[in-house]
């Protein structure tokens, strides 16, 4: 028998029932200090909850320290999250009633008129979350002109053969060329020289600023994406988790054009600031066996529309069939509703490509979300995937998660980290508990936005966060940061201009560094402004 499960162990994608759920409801003080100081097996604690299979090939390893740490960190999340929201109502509203009256003279001159606006609703299309405050640009930055063989922005890549035209700087998204397992999206755009465009604008410029806007309410994500993208409007979709018994999964889908659309464009909302729920879903160690996907995070699979968590069957806890009311209704569920909406699109616009993004949270749902089509099968949508580029991303699954997506999504995810942010580097990847590993190629942005291309398999320096090694860097970063938001604008205009409380939020840094290196004010500037180092041996 001991035999039989090695091999098992040893073989691949394993089944049966496999899942490591650990509830941090259930965990009590004294279960965190036995697993620092007793290494008591993992498995038998009553906060966990372990599959027969998993229990098996874990047997007597004890509790890493990283679960105890995540356990304090949830614990700290849970009992934060009635203040926080209260907190964060108070201050989006303050920030708004500040904004809407342009500013606090504005305040007294409209006070003293008897106009006074008063931010009532937080679904009016003139209001903004957190984030939409930290960083209010709402324009697309066309691809500006230029570029050459030794230009490697984000914005303008240069052709490698003499005599070029638009054609050979771009590839437009109806043209039908895309990324394969074998030509990931960063050699497509930086070796073979040629950039992806949707529109006059670069697929990286649509996809943060379409994963920035998906924090706003629907009523300000469409007057964005109508009146300013001058893009169509397909539909915003807030979605439900039978888990969490609430609509915790927002997201939304545009095309380019109304008519011979080039591409469809699925933006997921990310962690809200000041949701700590968002946060400890993010930290959350917990994994499902989900057959030849591998083990994938069990809280961005309930986001998703997990119907079961008992480990036992991968194809009855993510049915391909959609189950009753999924996708109609006042609860959706978040891959069905979306799965369905794109092939409605798809069908609408023949010469149509698909693009996925998110950031953050948002950034998680969308490196899962093509892999579920790839579970199920799905070529008709899967075949027409242009680019999956996301944006401060936390780890969704292990090895054998990364190594599905690679050999069954037809193009290679694009994954951008900024600096130190701390939530590329959760969950924590601590072995044999939980073996959480990124895929995909890595675009690393360090010091002024000088970027570089990490591998496929690779990471970001300091990838569980904690190690004192990267201590003085992490506080020097988070100082450059501060340093840089005060002044960039001087250089490169007043689009770059930052007001007082994003610097605020930067100045966060010095105190918890890596939390305001996640703001997608950065991934935008970095976007715009980034510049990529590519080898020379990368050339094919």
């Amino acid at each position: 028998m001991v035999a039989q499960r090695q091999q098992l162990a040893s073989s691949g994608p394993k089944m049966g029932e496999e899942k490591l759920i650990i509830r941090p409801e259930k965990a009590r003080f004294v279960d965190i200090l036995s697993m620092l100081c007793l290494r008591r097996p993992i498995t038998s604690y009553q906060c966990v909850e372990a599959g027969d299979q998993t229990a098996a090939d874990i047997g007597s390893t004890p509790g890493h320290w990283f679960v105890a740490l995540t356990q304090l960190i949830q614990k700290a999340l849970a009992a934060l999250y009635y203040p926080a929201l209260g907190i964060g109502a108070v201050v989006e509203f303050l920030l708004n009633f500040i904004a809407l009256n342009n500013g606090i003279l504005g305040i007294v001159w409209n006070l003293f008129r008897c106009k006074l606006v008063i931010p009532l609703s937080r679904e009016a299309p003139n209001f903004r979350s957190f984030i939409g405050m930290l960083d209010g640009r709402t324009e697309l930055m066309p691809l500006p002109e230029g570029g050459g063989p030794d230009d490697r922005r984000l914005q303008v890549v240069g052709v490698t053969t003499g005599n070029p035209t638009v054609e050979d700087y771009y590839i437009d998204g109806k043209s039908g060329e895309c990324g394969s397992p074998t030509v990931p999206l960063m050699q497509l755009q930086y070796v073979n020289g040629r950039l992806i465009r949707v529109g006059t604008f670069s697929v990286f410029e649509v996809t943060i600023m379409a994963a920035k806007i998906a924090y706003e309410n629907a009523a300000y994500i469409e007057n964005v994406v109508k009146n300013v993208w001058k893009f169509n409007w397909v539909g915003f979709y807030s979605c439900w988790n039978k888990f969490a018994e609430d609509h915790t999964t927002q997201a939304f889908v545009m095309t380019d054009w109304a008519t011979d659309a080039s591409v469809v464009v699925v933006a997921f909302r990310g962690t809200e600031t000041f949701n700590t729920r968002d946060w400890s879903t993010d930290v959350n160690l917990s994994w499902l066996g989900m057959g030849e996907m591998g083990h994938v995070h069990v809280g961005f699979l309930k986001a998703l529309g997990l119907q079961e968590d008992d480990g036992a069957d991968a194809a009855r806890a993510f049915p391909k069939a959609a189950p009753a009311n999924a996708v109609a209704g006042d609860k959706p569920l978040a891959y069905y509703a979306l799965r369905e909406a794109i092939r409605a699109e798809l069908k609408k616009h023949p010469n149509a490509k698909v693009v996925v993004t998110g950031h953050s949270l948002g950034g998680a749902l969308a490196a899962i979300f093509p892999a579920l089509l790839a579970f199920h099968g799905e070529r008709d949508i899967l075949d027409r995937l242009l680019a999956v580029v996301t944006y401060g991303q936390p780890r969704v699954g292990d090895q054998t998660f990364a190594d599905f997506v690679r050999a069954g999504v037809p193009v290679e995810p694009l994954r951008v980290v900024y600096r130190y942010d701390v939530v590329p580097r959760v969950p924590f990847d601590a072995p044999p508990v939980a073996e959480f590993v990124h895929g995909g190629t890595c675009v690393y942005f360090d010091g002024w936005y000088d970027g570089r291309a990490i591998a496929a398999g690779g990471d970001a320096p300091n990838p569980n966060y904690f190690d004192p090694r990267y201590l003085l860097s992490m506080y020097g970063n988070a100082l450059g940061d501060l340093f840089k938001g005060a002044f960039l604008w001087t250089k490169e205009g007043k689009d770059y201009r930052e007001g007082a409380v994003s610097l605020l939020y930067r100045a966060t840094g010095l105190l918890v560094p890596g939390v305001a290196s996640h703001s997608p004010r950065d991934y935008v500037n970095a976007v715009r402004l980034g510049s990529v180092a590519v080898e020379a041996k990368e050339v094919i």
